[in-house]
């Protein structure tokens, strides 16, 4: 995996979280290899019933310690195969690289970085490298893991020809949350109607789009606050502010910056909604773990969650303005009875069908089955078709 660090972005929880959680069923060890920079701030919490070795990420120490690879080889020697996440990144081709010549099987996880939008965001680099480097990865995996049916169409049309095992991410619900804590920390949101993202501050999450539909709600709901929650990334906060200012949204938007463990938790016990009209996802945790606490989503239909349109647990749209402005209207003059009848629906689809035993257990199959084991039984399993 690559980084510790929750700060950018899903894999930094989810892998640790799945591996703990395979390991629980019993039938696998697990251990971590964690691709970083040094000193990543983590929680140790998230580790401690996995052993985790530090690897650096950037190429450069690659090419200067030769000692490196041959150590990353010991490693690999104690394992009977290898689950490598993510794509584009050196830490893939050194796993994949050492997996083949160790001739360990291994799955790899795109994680969203094979969808329309993301191949089109340095779009000449990555033709180059993919023709270079990353299609052998991708096509002598053992499996390819897709973390949803329209992911595993995103393996087909890069050409990939491996099988596909569908395994969703998976997210822990506490029991119990309040918003206290967050609104001690924001007294002046008591009282508001607080709509939420939260996530990376990155372009590609849809956040300009976002304020330019916030511009026309406040018109109609004065007493509607918009909080964005997230570390920045790529300057798009700077730029996002220039907006904000723009628009005059200054005194109906606040950014938070990131929000750790039960302060993430507690915003999301303080809001009526959550959005996030992104333009390219895998399987959002955010969005799940905002469904599992309760709350009716606003989502673009490339979070790839048609569920929450199916189970009328909130609204899928189109990353535009119009359709995002008329779904927060549609929350906004909801009453709060039915409001909260949506975020039931979508409370019960989470906690049943994206609970981590039930992840594991799929996942488990899936390893087991690259191992030589018999094909799995509760797995989508996508296999290459006749003749190609």
């Amino acid at each position: 995996m690559t980084h510790l660090d929750p700060r950018y972005g899903g894999l930094s929880a989810v892998v640790p979280q799945l591996s703990t959680a395979v390991a629980a069923q019993g039938h696998i060890s697990m251990a971590l290899a964690a691709f970083c920079a040094p000193g990543e701030l983590f929680s140790a919490a998230n580790f401690a019933e996995l052993t985790l070795t530090e690897w650096p990420a950037g190429r450069g120490a690659w090419l200067r310690d030769g000692s490196l690879r041959l150590r990353f080889r010991d490693l690999l020697r104690q394992a009977d195969g290898l689950h490598v996440h993510g794509l584009w990144e050196h830490s893939t081709l050194i796993a994949a690289r050492a997996a083949r010549t160790q001739r360990l099987p291994y799955v790899l996880s795109a994680h969203g970085m094979l969808e329309p939008w993301a191949l089109r965001n340095k779009r000449l680099k990555k033709l180059v490298y993919a023709a270079l480097l990353e299609r052998p990865n991708l096509e002598r995996a053992s499996c390819l893991h897709a973390l949803t049916r329209a992911e595993a169409q995103d393996y087909r049309s890069f050409g990939c020809t491996a099988p596909i095992a569908v395994v969703p991410n998976g997210v822990r619900i506490p029991n119990q949350i309040s918003s206290d804590a967050f609104l001690m920390q924001h007294p002046a949101l008591k009282g508001k109607r607080i709509v939420l993202f939260l996530g990376r501050i990155h372009f590609k999450k849809g956040l300009d789009l976002l304020l330019h539909a916030w511009k026309q709600i406040i018109v109609r709901w004065p007493d509607a606050h918009l909080v964005l929650a997230g570390p920045d990334f790529e300057g798009t906060r700077a730029r996002l502010t220039t907006l904000i200012e723009q628009e005059q949204l200054r005194e109906a938007v606040l950014f938070t910056g990131m929000l750790r463990d039960d302060l993430k938790w507690s915003a999301l016990a303080a809001a009526e909604c959550f959005v996030l009209p992104s333009f390219s996802e895998g399987l959002s945790v955010s969005v799940l773990e905002a469904m599992g606490v309760g709350l009716p989503v606003i989502v673009s239909e490339h979070c790839n969650l048609p569920e929450v349109a199916d189970l009328h647990a909130g609204w899928v749209i189109p990353a535009e303005i119009a359709p995002l402005t008329q779904a927060l209207e549609g929350m906004l003059q909801n009453r709060p009875r039915t409001n909260a009848a949506i975020g039931v629906r979508g409370r019960e689809f989470v906690r049943t069908h994206y609970n981590w035993t039930t992840v594991a257990r799929q996942m488990d199959e899936v390893y087991s089955w690259v191992q030589g084991g018999p094909a799995p039984v509760h797995v989508d399993l996508l296999l290459p078709e006749a003749g190609r």
